[in-house]
């Protein structure tokens, strides 16, 4: 998975005015957010090529710890470990062995960090449309891998989260099985690197 989309996973939205009707997709954020500490759930993730081929699926449970602490953790058939612990993101590949550590993105780069604050998402986001159980935006910066994003609620639950990169790629995750402030150990937000793992700096 493309460090870009990595950096993505992390938070995201929109513009449009707070006010709206209780089924409006904005306002279903907002409640949605509203005294979330923690978070928990499974998600699927496709990445669709421009010509429509999958070209890769995948799996795994996430986490979340307000404000800006977060897991995911991918199973088969790639298992990787991407943990912030609020001041380093670490990514663990599995099967290569290795472990990358860099400096955490901020929110602009976090689409879903903005899931759970929203208050984040006028600062880095328009919205293009926003129906009655979806919020469509793009990035106010221009020049960015993510051109433009589409969110989809069910239920009052963010349902589904689909990014457009600039190569035309399309990122679908799927977010299943969410639960509000679970109680969650610390340690779910803190990285110890495996013995005999390379460790990347930097990237």
């Amino acid at each position: 998975m493309s460090e870009m989309i990595i950096d993505w996973l992390a938070a995201f939205l929109l513009t449009v005015s707070a006010s709206g009707t209780p089924q409006d997709g904005r306002a279903q954020l907002d409640a949605f957010a509203d005294g979330l500490d923690t978070l928990s759930g499974r998600f699927e993730q496709v990445t669709i090529d421009a010509e429509g081929r999958i070209t890769e699926e995948s799996s795994g449970e996430l986490y979340y710890s307000r404000p800006d602490r977060f897991r995911w953790s991918y199973g088969e058939p790639f298992p990787q470990e991407i943990v912030a612990d609020g001041e380093k993101l670490w990514h663990y590949d599995v099967s290569l062995e290795q472990v990358t550590v860099r400096d955490q993105p901020g929110a602009d780069q976090s689409p879903l960090l903005v899931l759970m604050r929203p208050e984040l998402l006028d600062r880095f986001y328009r919205v293009t449309a926003s129906g009655r159980e979806l919020i469509e935006f793009e990035p106010l910066e221009e020049g960015t891998d993510i051109v433009e994003g589409r969110l989809v609620f069910r239920d009052g639950l963010p349902w589904q989260l689909e990014l457009q990169d600039s190569f035309g790629q399309l990122t679908r995750l799927r977010l299943l099985e969410l639960t509000r402030n679970p109680q969650l150990d610390a340690e779910l937000f803190e990285f110890t690197v495996p013995e005999g793992v390379d460790v990347l700096e930097g990237y």
